[in-house]
């Protein structure tokens, strides 16, 4: 159910050209149309519905057929079908990925910025994620300083919010204790109560997207072509996760600045041209 709640979510997507067949089927000797994709997810054409069933986890290779690019998604979810005329629709989402899995992936949906910039919106976090297994790592070790740099930052985020955090739970506390005396409304509990969700909800995707900043740095590709389109990757990745005081803190902290300082600089920053 959760997966289906992903594929459904993720409603951008794009036509391309490619093909797929299961992942014994080297040659390609007998494979399905493809039909679209987005980032975590793709759909082809089968004539029989009995091939891939809703709920099922299967491996597929699939071919790009503008490059001829050929590469394996281990696995993947279908989650629905659909009957249109005499062929079936099957929608699948990818549940793991590595790496370089997810590079040869992302070369067939981002084909132009305004695709990817598209793609990324559409994308929720929790559906952004590869293996660390079969992920090469990177040999440059600018990698690992900018994966360091968004732990720093990952991890003085959450201590510089541990204080909302501990005054939402003080009110919380209080108003209980007045409830108890029925001096306080109910809906003033559920409003508190919402407001610690949203600070729950905030600061776990903002962490969770620095520390998948950093694992995505950390399994950069070597080969030079592929490190570019990593990079764009990430590029793309950073603009659609990472929070505007996140991504002007993490600019700071390449010049120079310890974590907690970006952290503060940024938010004045941020202030002030709220101010304007």
């Amino acid at each position: 159910m959760i997966q289906m709640d992903l594929e459904q979510r993720q409603s951008a997507r794009f036509s391309r050209p490619f093909e797929v067949t299961n992942n014994e089927d080297i040659a390609f000797s007998d494979p399905f149309e493809g039909n679209d994709v987005n980032l975590t997810g793709l759909s082809f054409w089968v004539d029989d519905a009995d091939f891939f069933l809703p709920g099922q986890i299967v491996s597929l290779r699939i071919k790009n057929s503008d490059s001829e690019e050929i590469y394996c998604l281990e696995g993947v979810e279908v989650v629905h079908q659909r009957q249109v005329d005499n062929r079936v629709l099957c929608g699948c989402h990818i549940t793991q990925v590595t790496s370089d899995q997810l590079l040869a992936h992302h070369r067939i949906v981002m084909t132009d910025q305004n695709t990817a910039l598209i793609s990324m919106q559409a994308t929720d976090l929790s559906e952004f994620d590869f293996l660390e297994d079969g992920s090469q790592m990177s040999s440059d070790e600018a990698d690992y300083q900018e994966a360091s740099m968004a732990l720093n930052l990952a991890v003085s985020q959450l201590k510089s919010s541990r204080h909302w955090g501990s005054e939402l739970l003080k009110d919380i506390e209080d108003t209980l204790h007045c409830a108890q005396n029925s001096m306080v409304d109910a809906s003033e509990i559920e409003r508190l109560l919402q407001q610690f969700s949203h600070y729950y909800q905030h600061m776990s995707d903002t962490t969770i997207a620095l520390g998948m900043l950093a694992k995505l740095l950390a399994h950069t590709p070597n080969n030079p072509d592929d490190k570019q389109a990593w990079q764009r990757l990430i590029a793309d990745f950073e603009s659609r996760f990472l929070t505007e005081q996140q991504q002007i803190a993490y600019d700071f902290m390449h010049q120079g600045m310890s974590a907690e300082e970006a952290l503060q600089l940024a938010e004045r920053y941020l202030n002030e041209s709220f101010q304007q």
